[in-house]
């Protein structure tokens, strides 16, 4: 049986200029039981890191908090430093920002401190993991690398590849509503059908934990369902031809809403719970 975490995990759709900074980040810092945490920001996803580092050190100013450590290098064999492996340590909240998953997931996959940050997730309660575009993106085991967004559900357009694993049970896609990767999603789970396909639009975020997604934020996310898929020719026909599929499940939630991961379903409140049963 597969082991539960126990730590939070925050995916943002993106666009550090769209979020909805305090509330996204107070909730984080609501979710770490702590009123000033400590925050580990890695900025190596981004090709102007130093850019980044500005901005989220500005924006934890607004709300107080400058307890920040930073985690940059250039290359695999830098990660497991002593120096970076005593931020993850000592962090409450590590925050991977935007830019190119696979320079995240290039830099930071089969490395001692990307264990210790999977490790912490799944053994302490208040320990949270942030990610904004490319850095939620890269949170699930299988991540998506690029997608043509005209030709999204043309065999061989989807590129995925190993992200890191903190989450094994969804594929998560950013900017979702802004790029226009509705395609890109579908043909995810086409592909394998288990996997729960969450689409986050920009300055929209998910908060996972105790397998429910909450959502929060000033937009919405789409839920992508495909275990009720009856056919797809997509093993019969050739690259470069569109796929059919069959019975893709769709769900919309806007914020306050929840979404329980096992029971694939929205989370009815009594009234809506009430209702449903008259009908």
């Amino acid at each position: 049986m597969l082991q539960k975490p126990k730590g939070t995990l925050i995916p943002i759709g993106g666009n550090e200029g769209k979020m909805d900074k305090h509330a996204i980040l107070k909730r984080a810092i609501k979710e770490s039981g702590k009123t000033n945490p400590q925050i580990c920001l890695f900025t190596l996803a981004s090709d102007s890191p130093n850019v980044i580092e500005n901005i989220h050190k500005d924006i934890l100013k607004e709300i107080n908090i400058d307890t920040v450590s930073v985690v940059n290098f250039n290359s695999h064999i830098e990660a497991d430093s002593t120096e970076n492996l005593d931020k993850v340590k000592n962090a409450d909240i590590v925050i991977f920002s935007s830019g190119s998953q696979l320079k995240l997931s290039t830099l930071l996959g089969g490395t001692h401190l990307m264990a210790r940050i999977k490790k912490r997730y799944y053994n302490e309660t208040d320990f949270v993991v942030v990610g904004i575009g490319a850095g939620a993106t890269v949170m699930s085991n299988t991540m998506i690398v690029s997608c043509g967004i005209n030709d999204a559900m043309l065999k061989g357009e989807l590129e995925i590849t190993n992200g890191l694993d903190l989450i094994n049970s969804i594929f998560i896609d950013t900017h979702f509503a802004e790029r226009g990767r509705f395609g890109c999603l579908i043909q995810t789970v086409t592909f394998n059908p288990a996997i729960i396909g969450i689409g986050l639009n920009e300055g929209t975020a998910a908060v996972i934990k105790n397998e429910e997604i909450e959502v929060i934020g000033h937009g919405l996310i789409t839920i992508v369902d495909g275990t009720s898929v009856a056919y797809t020719d997509l093993t019969e026909i050739s690259h470069g031809q569109p796929i059919t599929v069959e019975g893709i499940r769709l769900h919309f939630l806007s914020a306050g809403k929840r979404f329980l991961i096992p029971e694939k379903q929205i989370q009815k409140t009594c009234e809506n719970y009430l209702l449903e049963k008259r009908a």
